[in-house]
């Protein structure tokens, strides 16, 4: 009896260990920023074959990181991204992303796929260095306006 009694208070001590590291991980504040304008941002394409935006070329550019308000800087991002189908202006086409974002605090590296044009996709968290050490989560991009006062909006949920 004292064993059964013994086992269940470990697993309950468990579960409600468990249970706080779930939340502690999820429970983190979403890190929010914004990526642009367009008109900010220094950016070079590479059309290998001068035939337009097609499989292989690509683009790099980098720009202002601004807070959610959009009035304070908070860094720079360094984009890097390989064309998987053909670029199609103003909303076609597909992009394969690297993101570096430089803050404060440390270094975060983000990668997926972009579509191209307005619209929101997801990104994953693969690491980062300084206060971002070892960070793993995703990332909401909202492409916002398709001329110079264009922008992306950047919501980071890292997890534990």
């Amino acid at each position: 009896m004292r064993r059964g009694l013994g086992i269940a208070i470990c697993l309950g001590i468990l579960a409600i260990t468990g249970g706080v590291l779930v939340t502690s991980a999820s429970g983190q504040p979403a890190i929010h920023l914004v990526f642009g304008p367009v008109e900010d941002m220094r950016t070079a394409f590479i059309d290998h074959h001068r035939n337009g935006l097609r499989l292989g070329d690509h683009i790099a550019s980098r720009g202002p990181l601004l807070d959610e308000s959009q009035t304070e800087r908070v860094g720079t991002a360094y984009q890097q991204c390989l064309v998987h189908k053909r670029i199609v202006d103003p909303d076609q086409g597909l992009w394969n992303c690297n993101y570096l974002l430089k803050l404060e605090n440390g270094e975060i590296v983000l990668q997926g796929l972009d579509p191209r044009g307005p619209g929101e996709y997801q990104m994953a968290v693969l690491g980062g260095t300084g206060a971002y050490s070892g960070a793993s989560g995703d990332a909401t991009f909202t492409d916002i306006g398709n001329d110079p006062s264009a922008y992306t909006d950047i919501v980071i949920r890292l997890g534990g």
